[in-house]
């Protein structure tokens, strides 16, 4: 019974009353003894060389990634590339990518279609048909990419109120870059279509197994899938789950399934045989590398963290806020006044907000900080040394008092944040980049987290932490990837005796249970005891 109960759990029995174990599930097999009517059926897979076609010259383990991808492919399996942020995920999805459409033959049943001056009339061609979906602000950096390393593909930029123009002609596309978005609106006129592949970019926006943004884009029918995320597990098992029922459905069998046999478990009860197991079901198709594994020649990286005091004032008004949220806590939770998941957000953002700058509460009130003048003299120094600087910090608001900082210094800078247009949003990466007047690079943590090349920087300021560590390890990697040649320098700033240094201490903690699945951090869950753990 213990040698066959995993097999039990994922095998079924058809209606010929044979033994059915879904191909995605093969790792089960490899713990059964030998019997005599069991046989594994393995097929020669092909070796990748790189193209010519292929612009780039791809690291060793870029090509091994490579190599990945294309064996799932011809196994009809699907697989999550989940290497550190900077290693370039994109190039090796694109490598891939220009492999399976090296691979297709002509169609000779197609209408020949001229899609500009350079076509030849009448020739037959066979369209890749790749649909790739991802955050809007990503959208200029892959068709950046494309353009750079595989020019001889037709790409489409479906976005905009343009695409309408573009949708009776996608069959004739081998790539298509859509956004999460656009993609559920046009969901009915995206399943008219025949793709051959998807490819999901920050595939951890399919979390939520519920979602409407979930189930439209599972319902497409498309052979092969793809996911890129450096975070499959961002709150709870359950979204983990998500992601993989999206490239290989039913592979850790349906939720119920799922959460009484792995969920519960591994979370509730730190379960070492159940995280094995999912560990063993999970391995073929997710590949993680860290840089320092596979890009030995980074330069370094060194992270300091900078505790700061709050003000009199400013430490005044943190304890009134704090007590309130405290005699708040007495009455969340009971039978009258359950508990809310938006009033524990709201009180612990509030409470992070007084430990940046009062004035991000109380914007009228001249209310000193003491980080904020932490923070400006760290500048000072750096700008002193003409360094180029990232500054990452959750808040806008909190953005906007450094910006106003720099106009009064005189300091050249730029602002990146959600409301950031697509095109301002490259202009201002291209100053950056190569303007030796603009020294400082003001970022949204959440709108500047991925997509982002800026290897001019070599010092990233995290002005407050965030739950969940990954986001904060992609702000970093936009500095420190390939490319960058210099030490790269990362500064948290933390206030202390405030909730700063309580998220510090829970990200530690909880990012245990997906570095044992697959080495991923994951977001502390905010429920009540979390919330009375910080207002101590």
């Amino acid at each position: 019974m213990t040698t066959y109960k995993q097999f039990s759990q994922f095998a079924s029995v058809d209606n010929q009353n044979q033994i059915k174990l879904p191909k995605s599930n093969f790792k089960i097999l490899e713990k059964l003894p030998t019997v005599q009517d069991r046989e594994i059926i393995t097929k020669d897979l092909p070796k990748y060389t790189s193209s010519t076609t292929l612009r780039a010259t791809l690291r060793p383990y870029q090509k091994q990634g490579v190599q990945w991808l294309i064996n799932l492919y011809h196994q009809k399996l699907g697989g999550c590339l989940a290497d550190d942020m900077g290693l370039g995920k994109t190039l090796q999805t694109i490598a891939f990518l220009n492999y399976v459409k090296e691979q297709l033959e002509p169609d000779q049943t197609q209408t020949p279609v001229t899609l500009d001056l350079f076509d030849t009339p009448l020739e037959h061609k066979t369209y890749l048909g790749a649909l790739l979906v991802m955050p809007s602000s990503l959208i200029f950096n892959w068709y950046q990419e494309l353009q750079k390393f595989v020019p001889h593909l037709t790409i489409a930029n479906y976005t905009g109120p343009h695409r309408k123009k573009l949708a009776p002609y996608l069959d004739y596309y081998d790539i298509i870059l859509t956004t999460y978005h656009t993609a559920v609106r046009d969901l009915t006129q995206l399943k008219k279509k025949q793709f051959r592949c998807f490819v999901a970019d920050e595939s951890q926006q399919l979390k939520n197994k519920d979602s409407k943004l979930f189930q439209a884009l599972h319902s497409l029918e498309i052979p092969h899938k793809i996911s890129l995320s450096g975070t499959p597990i961002e709150n709870s098992l359950s979204d983990l789950w998500s992601q993989m029922q999206f490239i290989n459905p039913n592979i850790l069998g349906s939720y119920p399934f799922f959460k009484k046999y792995f969920r519960i478990p591994i979370e509730k009860q730190q379960n070492a045989e159940r995280i094995q197991e999912l560990k063993t079901l999970l391995a073929p198709f997710i590949l993680r590398r860290t840089k320092e594994q596979v890009a030995k020649d980074l330069p370094q990286l060194s992270e300091q963290i900078i505790y700061t005091e709050m003000l009199p004032k400013q430490e005044k008004l943190y304890e009134q806020e704090k007590s309130a949220a405290r005699n708040q806590l007495l009455h969340i939770g009971t039978h009258h006044h359950p508990i809310s998941k938006i009033n524990i957000i709201n009180t612990l953002t509030k409470l992070r907000q007084i430990s940046n700058h009062p004035q991000l509460i109380e914007a009228g009130r001249e209310l000193p900080s003491g980080k904020f003048q932490n923070v400006t003299a760290y500048l000072q120094t750096l700008l002193k040394a003409n360094k180029k600087i990232l500054v990452f910090s959750s808040f806008v608001q909190h953005l906007e008092c450094y910006t106003e900082w720099s106009r009064v210094e005189q300091v050249g800078y730029r602002l990146l944040t959600g409301k950031t247009k697509s095109e301002d949003r490259a202009k201002a990466v291209s100053d950056f980049q190569e303007n030796p007047e603009v020294s400082l690079f003001f970022i949204s943590i959440k709108a500047g987290g991925t997509g982002l090349n800026l290897t001019s920087a070599s010092y990233v300021v995290l002005l407050d932490p965030w739950w969940n560590p990954f986001v904060e390890q992609q702000a970093i990697a936009r500095a420190h990837r390939i490319g960058q040649t210099d030490h790269v320098t990362v500064t948290k700033f933390i206030t202390k005796n405030t909730v700063e240094e309580k998220i510090i201490q829970l990200q530690e903690r909880k990012k245990l249970l997906s570095d044992e699945i697959i080495a991923i951090d994951a977001i502390p869950e905010l429920d009540q005891s979390t919330l009375k753990e910080i207002l101590q």
